[in-house]
């Protein structure tokens, strides 16, 4: 895994891209407003449902599905980790703010866009309408996830 963690973390972005899209993310991120995160999370879905994952019967060959999606905008990869009631989804090597950007806005707005696209492929999978939160954490270059049924 750190192999492939080194990998993506070297891979460069076209500035002009990455940029506009910090715009993007400056823009729904403003205030921190729980509305900005929800136009984020929808954003996330139908990018989603533009790029779907088929139906599999294993946790192993959907994290190799949206993976090969992400592969296709170099945002890193997946790795799942099912546990008793919840499904912990790891975000590796998610592409970071440009340079000298504010990195906890882009970190936040980079997480509701991936909520948004984990429920919508896990939902694909018949897992129902149960969203995928972030677990804010302190990792620089992981975003932790949980999909799980409210408790």
């Amino acid at each position: 895994m750190f192999n492939d963690h080194d990998h993506y973390l070297q891979r460069s972005y076209q500035a002009g891209w990455h940029d506009l899209v910090n715009l993007f993310f400056n823009e729904f991120s403003a205030g921190e407003t729980e509305q900005g995160c929800e136009t984020l999370r929808r954003i996330g879905r139908m990018l989603a449902e533009w790029y779907p994952v088929d139906r599999v019967t294993t946790v192993s060959i959907l994290e190799n599905n949206i993976n090969t999606v992400l592969e296709l905008f170099n945002w890193g990869f997946v790795r799942m980790a099912p546990a008793q009631r919840e499904l912990i989804i790891m975000h590796c090597a998610w592409p970071h703010a440009p340079a000298s950007r504010d990195e906890a806005s882009w970190r936040k707005a980079s997480a509701c866009m991936l909520e948004g696209a984990y429920s919508q492929w896990l939902q694909s999978q018949g897992g129902g309408n149960v969203p995928v939160r972030w677990k804010d954490n302190a990792t620089e270059d992981v975003l932790l996830f949980r999909y799980a049924l409210a408790e």
